[in-house]
């Protein structure tokens, strides 16, 4: 959300002549005042930004960046005066709310916040970020379901917004009910890449599969869910349809029966089993019980590049495994990499395939 002057807003720096406009003398004092924000020199950037909007008042963006200095220095009440001037212009967003709701739920205000939140959402009704934080206000107030619930909406309205992936994936993954939060966070990671959450969540998702499966014997125990959903639904063509949960299960069973010899649940073995996992469910399930994140790793599979996937995905599980893994398989995995960050590669979740959970 910081410095939401972005490169875009600054194209015509560069070209600056005597004759520029004043919307053009705002854009380049306003790369100056950022990066003495950036710099901790925050009055002086306030009061270059002061300038920025009396040369150029037909924008949200510098009363919005205002508002973001005086929150830096904890002048949340200065902060929210400019908010509402920022939320007066036309082409204002959602943010602005957001810092708005922010505001006061940071000075002790949650039913205020919330007011804030549900005031941009009638303005902005399919925002990512005021569904995720309306939720995180009931996350902190302990209404788990109320939150959840949130998180869910702000999946359907915006589903290629990734922290209600990631807030999903962590209140699932440190419950009794994991399979839910094992696709979220997949999908999370897919969505938002290369940030620390990203290696927050890949070391989440290598201990709960660590976490979940026991070898006993000649037998495997996976404790993913608690207790599983079996409420079963009728189609519309008239087809018994099961919860996710049991075809997850079913397909879970048949890839750790093929490791039933191997006693380490380590990285490999992690890598195997969903190897094998997607492999079942492509027969048949992929259609009968379709999923965005199966589907996509199906994409992956047919470009050759499952393994290093999942290497990748879980890679933050322990560093000696991948590490030896990386240098065994360098050019499969450099490979992988040069694939999965070309953009028409990127994993692509609509309102149509965006998953819900049970």
């Amino acid at each position: 959300m910081k410095n939401l002057l972005i490169t875009g807003l600054l194209l015509l720096s560069s070209i600056f002549t005597l004759g520029q406009t004043n919307k053009e003398k705002a854009q380049k004092k306003a790369e100056e005042a950022i990066e003495l924000m950036d710099n901790g020199a925050i009055e002086s950037s306030i009061k270059m930004l002061l300038e920025c909007e009396k040369l150029d008042p037909t924008t949200f963006i510098y009363t919005y960046e205002i508002a973001y200095a005086y929150i830096l220095k904890k002048d949340y009440k200065t902060a929210i005066k400019y908010l509402n001037k920022s939320k007066k212009h036309n082409d204002a967003n959602s943010q602005v709310y957001q810092l708005l709701g922010n505001c006061d739920s940071w000075m002790g205000k949650p039913k205020k916040a919330l007011k804030k939140y549900e005031e941009g959402l009638k303005v902005f009704p399919n925002a990512g970020n005021l569904y995720l934080e309306t939720g995180n206000i009931y996350l902190h107030q302990q209404l788990y379901d109320y939150a959840i619930d949130y998180y869910k909406e702000g999946i359907r309205k915006d589903p290629m917004y990734p922290s209600n992936y990631f807030r999903l994936a962590d209140l699932y993954l440190n419950s009794d009910y994991k399979i839910d939060g094992l696709i979220y966070g997949e999908l999370f990671m897919n969505i938002e890449r290369g940030s620390d959450r990203t290696t927050q969540m890949s070391k989440m998702l290598y201990d709960t599969y660590k976490n979940s499966i026991t070898v006993k014997g000649d037998s495997v125990v996976y404790s993913f869910n608690k207790t599983l959903n079996i409420n079963i639904n009728q189609g519309s063509d008239g087809e018994i349809k099961m919860p996710f949960s049991m075809i997850f299960f079913k397909n879970m069973a048949i890839a750790t029966a093929t490791q039933a010899n191997e006693k380490n649940i380590d990285l490999e073995y992690m890598c195997a089993i969903r190897k094998v996992f997607l492999k079942n469910y492509a027969q048949k399930d992929i259609h009968d019980y379709p999923n965005v994140l199966f589907k996509y790793q199906k994409v992956v599979d047919d470009a050759g590049h499952l393994e290093a996937y999942n290497h990748y995905i879980l890679q933050m599980g322990n560093e000696k495994e991948i590490d030896a893994w990386v240098t065994q398989n360098e050019e499969a995995f450099e490979s992988f990499l040069e694939w999965y960050t070309k953009g028409e590669n990127v994993l692509q979740v609509d309102k149509e395939s965006v998953f819900i959970g049970e």
